[in-house]
């Protein structure tokens, strides 16, 4: 057994490569963790700011919603019920789309 240790004493193993990754055409190394953060997320939310990976601030979806309210020309319901239009008539009801 004796050019098992001489292969143990000389063994050394793999240094794996850093991981690197691509912001705003920079390739850069960076941990594990921040790799990670990336991946997960996509190379376009980040940016560089000062030399630093930062993530984009997000910017949320504009929210719609329907709501019913007086208009010049509108629909009376029937029986006070806003999914039962009766007749168009001056100064009813109509449904707007309203966003925040």
């Amino acid at each position: 057994m004796p050019g098992f240790f001489e292969a143990f004493a000389n063994f050394k193993p793999k240094v794996l490569p850093k991981p690197s990754v691509n912001i705003s055409g920079k390739k850069m190394e960076v941990s594990l963790e921040q790799f990670k953060q990336v991946m997960k997320h996509g190379e376009d939310a980040f940016e560089l700011k000062g030399g630093k990976i930062v993530r984009k601030p997000f910017k949320g979806a504009l929210k719609e919603s329907l709501v019913l309210g007086k208009g010049d020309k509108g629909y009376s319901f029937l029986d006070s019920n806003p999914y039962w239009p009766d007749k168009k008539v001056e100064g009813g009801y109509t449904w707007h789309i309203e966003s925040e």
